[in-house]
């Protein structure tokens, strides 16, 4: 790749791999022409080496169950846990266990639950939920292997497992770059269709039979409720986001003109999301959009403009408007404020000429793009070589770009290490 920015119109993975036209291009299947992909599955089948395990709560839908179908014909022992209805829909039967205790009791039944069934690692999806924390912790204690699947650290046709923690606590935190071995070039990825779709069909069925079920797991406390109020959310969502497609067009078209204003993007968080809440120095949007706005108008050039956009998974559940306009009346920046809810990332990144963020994976578009990064929370790519250490308000008046030889090595190795390109919602990863 030369000297410019790649053109990438889509995302990060379609840009770093997108010029090996001998590899196969792989659908909306999950299956692979001719077999090219099989070594795809490579670190999800690395659990199967234990005889025994684990599983706590996964993702919304099918995909613990069909993970635990997997890794049973490879020999593997599988128990699990369910902690509400939802749980339960997905994964029924004689290997699942019930947990309907208050949760001050759970890690005495995980304790008798870990010496009855003798399990070699523990797996689970979200690490800071609270039954989960409590079960890492017990884990540690004991010297039991534990991995963790999250959403890809690459979007949208990966997943992340990691052996330990992941994002501020994944061992890519503590990687050495100059010890990172040469990788093999990436394949093209398998692309999954409608995962968006199926992922909101599941999770409405998980969040109704935790409602429907509620009875039976009475002490259950979700991070997102199980009310009927949580629907309406999703439907407003829905709406607001065809809404905004039409309000927001003239903003879109202003910041991406390229004789236009520079401007600096700040993505927001879920206001429920880990990296907020526990690797960042606050607990809610509304603080960190003061931090930024403040420094902003203290320390930027007073041509550049500050643009925040909203997290397309809140859109239903939270407005920052007022919070944004009050902020920037009160420092005097009103004209060089913008909100936007409805946009594309790569579009913008071409555009930008910095990014601000906590932790996001729009922080590795940014380095992929060569965009000039500043992470405000606890980054495991928040490395010197990759995000050069600097204040957010020497930022704005020197923004530096990382190494882009150092980042495609770091890139190629966090892809091989720790993502699978799979998806939680779609696929069947029994069959390949």
């Amino acid at each position: 790749m030369g000297g410019g920015r790649p053109s990438c119109g889509e995302c990060l993975q379609l840009s770093i791999v997108g010029a090996h036209r001998d590899l196969p291009m792989c659908m909306t299947s999950g299956k692979c022409n001719a077999g090219r992909c099989k070594d795809r599955y490579v670190l999800l089948d690395q659990l199967g080496r234990h005889k025994r395990l684990l599983l706590l709560q996964g993702p919304n839908g099918p995909f613990f169950a069909r993970l635990a179908r997997r890794l049973a014909r490879a020999g593997c022992e599988i128990r699990k846990v369910n902690f509400n209805g939802g749980d339960a829909l997905f994964f029924p039967g004689s290997r699942a266990i019930s947990f309907r205790k208050p949760m001050d009791e759970w890690r005495e039944f995980l304790i008798a639950l870990l010496n009855a069934e003798a399990p070699e690692a523990i797996v689970l999806f979200g690490q800071w939920r609270p039954q989960h924390r409590i079960a890492i912790d017990v884990a540690k204690g004991r010297g039991l292997r534990f991995y963790v699947f999250e959403e890809g650290y690459i979007r949208p046709w990966w997943i992340t497992l990691e052996a330990g923690e992941v994002n501020a606590g994944s061992h890519l935190r503590e990687l050495d770059l100059a010890a990172i071995p040469d990788q093999p070039t990436p394949r093209q990825p398998v692309r999954f269709r409608f995962a968006f779709a199926k992922m909101a069909c599941w999770s409405f069925l998980y969040f109704l039979f935790g409602m429907v079920l509620r009875s039976r797991f009475p002490h259950y406390e979700h991070h997102r409720p199980f009310e009927l109020r949580e629907a309406g959310c999703w439907l407003r969502s829905l709406f607001r986001k065809c809404r905004y497609v039409l309000t927001e067009r003239d903003l879109r078209r202003q910041l991406l003109d390229p004789s236009g204003a520079g401007f600096f993007l700040v993505p927001l968080q879920l206001s429920t999301d880990s990296q907020l809440l526990y690797a960042s120095p606050w607990r809610s949007n509304v603080a960190f959009i003061s931090h930024v706005i403040r420094s902003f108008s203290r320390h930027a050039n007073d041509t550049d403009l500050l643009v925040f956009k909203h997290h397309p998974m809140e859109r239903g559940h939270a407005d920052y408007a007022a919070d944004i306009d009050r902020l920037a009346r009160q420092y005097g920046i009103s004209s060089r404020v913008r909100y936007l809810r409805d946009a594309r990332i790569p579009a913008l990144l071409k555009r930008a000429k910095g990014v601000v963020l906590i932790n996001s994976t729009v922080g590795l578009q940014a380095l992929f793009h060569r965009v000039p990064l500043c992470t405000c929370g606890d980054a495991f790519y928040n490395k010197d070589a990759l995000v050069p250490s600097q204040s957010v308000d020497a930022f704005w008046k020197r923004p530096i770009a990382a190494s882009d030889v150092v980042f495609r090595k770091f890139y190629r190795y966090m892809l091989r290490e720790t993502q699978i390109n799979a998806s939680f919602y779609v696929e069947s990863i029994e069959t390949e």
